[in-house]
């Protein structure tokens, strides 16, 4: 018996999960109702909805860093509907779609099942959270579904492909499904047939068409400031401490443990596919692909990692609808039993986090100060003001909700995306920020906000704002500034960063 999948889905099981499944639809609808959009949310809308038509929005998102399918799902979607509301309506539809196959589908046990839909990344990552990778989840619990039926046909490659251009880490994931299918065949007996060859052949070049279109659309990155210093510095031992890293990269933040106990946790749980030679496989193989990835390309962050669990989830899922051979081994179940119990001690994990957007929104905590500022401008009359901020991403938030326009003080350029690059003002101080101000002011003659992470106190500092930029404060400076602007309001708490003191020139 596994502590992950049930031997048999009961009638009473099917009532507890719609019960659990229309509790989750409420919950997340009213978390959705409360949300307010951070800049990468907004950015993807920004980026989706860029151009007059598919070919030059296809052409602007190029070198963002992600692959197409989520911009081509919110541009038809605000085709359909040409309102702002299609970005939370079109991620909340991926998040319970992918619910309802855990719910109404899935062969695991009803606890588990309770834990992924009241997980941090079900409720709120992959769903509230207006961002590509609720699809990949919504695809990896598909192709588990579907896997028996779809395994010895090229619908298999298909969704692969598919998977492959949801996100850079989904596309390492993908490619792992393709290596348990290999494996799968190799151990397969009576021995796999030359027409379940021919068509694996055929699913592998559906992937490698898929990887290829991700690979054309994210290189080369015009985002060369977000890129690792890592990248610089590859060599066998820099491979091997990659692999080995619990506090920098992968697994540095997922699951709200500590980082080794979290990665100690996750090498556990490979336990429970040792007589699964294909799952194994696949799952040491995406684990050491995603810590590369993030160690040398990209650092990790809670979005990316969860998508490890649900790819662990998925092979479960797989394995209980017959998929893979089984060894006959003399070791204990225990062993088994063991690795199952620290992927759902994972799980519950998840489900604990999920109370901190909970807490939120009931204490009245916004996720950004976006819809705030837009309000307060408006409050002020400063609807037409120039705004600018540092760090400059602070901005990409407000196209959702104003149209002022808007300066990267970086880059020294009027857009709506920042482009996270090496090649512009890496180092700022207050006095350019009041030199650009000036200037903006003459050109337009619209009043100035300025939006402020740090606190502008009278002390000496250089503070690392984002990536590679940093700010340097001097008390001559601060003094300047202030006498030339007005403290509008200080906006002090939010979720995430997106917090400031707004400014406005001329005082």
């Amino acid at each position: 018996m596994s502590p992950i999948v049930a031997d048999k889905v009961t009638v009473q099981d099917k009532r507890l999960r719609f019960i659990f499944f229309v509790a989750w639809t409420g919950l997340v609808l009213w978390l959705v109702s409360g949300h307010v959009f951070w800049r990468d949310e907004v950015r993807a809308f920004s980026l989706a909805l860029a151009g007059s038509n598919l070919a030059e929005m296809l052409k602007a998102v190029h070198g963002e860093g992600h692959p197409a399918l989520w911009y081509l799902l919110l541009r038809g979607g605000h085709e359909l509907v040409p309102v702002r509301e299609v970005l939370p309506a079109v991620a909340a539809m991926v998040g319970i779609a992918t619910a309802a196959i855990v719910a109404f589908r899935s062969p695991f046990r009803i606890g588990v099942v309770i834990l992924i839909l009241f997980s941090y990344f079900s409720a709120f990552e992959y769903s509230v959270i207006a961002r590509n990778y609720g699809i990949a989840a919504l695809l990896m619990f598909g192709l588990a579904g579907l896997y028996q039926q779809v395994k010895d046909s090229l619908w298999f490659g298909l969704i692969i492909a598919l998977l492959a251009n949801t996100n850079v880490p989904a596309a390492i994931l993908a490619a792992s499904f393709m290596l348990f299918r290999f494996v799968e065949l190799i151990a397969q007996r009576p021995k796999a047939g030359r027409r379940q060859w021919l068509t694996f052949a055929g699913n592998c070049l559906l992937a490698l068409i898929g990887a290829y279109l991700c690979f054309r659309t994210i290189y080369p990155t015009f985002n060369d400031g977000a890129v690792s210093p890592n990248l610089q510095s590859i060599g066998p031992v820099s491979i091997v401490i990659a692999i080995f890293d619990s506090g920098t990269a992968f697994f540095r933040s997922a699951g709200g443990l500590p980082p080794t106990l979290q990665l100690a946790l996750v090498l556990v749980s490979w336990l429970s596919f040792s007589r699964q030679p294909a799952a194994l496989a696949a799952a040491v193989a995406a684990f050491v692909g995603l810590k590369l990835f993030f160690y040398f390309i990209y650092a990790a962050s809670y979005r990316h990692e969860a998508l490890y669990f649900i790819f662990l989830l998925g092979l479960h899922w797989m394995i209980a609808a017959g998929a893979g051979r089984e060894l006959r081994s003399q070791r204990p179940n225990w062993i088994h039993a063991v690795g199952a119990w620290a992927l759902i001690e994972i799980l519950a994990v998840q489900s604990y986090l999920l109370l901190i957007p909970i807490s939120a929104q009931i204490a009245g905590l916004p996720f950004s100060r976006a819809s705030d500022l837009a309000e307060l401008l408006d409050q002020h009359g400063l609807s037409n003001a120039v705004v600018m901020a540092d760090p400059d991403p602070l901005l990409e938030s407000l196209v959702y909700y104003t149209d002022n326009p808007l300066w990267f003080l970086r880059e020294r350029k009027f857009g709506k995306v920042v482009r996270l690059t090496n090649r512009g003002r890496t180092d700022l101080t207050l006095d350019d920020v009041l030199n650009d101000a000036a200037m903006l002011h003459r050109r337009t003659g619209r009043p100035v906000v300025f939006l402020s992470l740090l606190k502008l106190d009278l002390v000496n500092k250089t503070r690392n704002m984002m990536y590679a930029n940093t700010t340097t404060l001097t008390p001559d400076s601060v003094r300047r500034f202030k006498a030339s602007t007005k403290l509008l309001a200080d906006l002090p708490t939010a979720y995430t960063d997106e917090k400031y003191e707004v400014y406005v020139y001329p005082r």
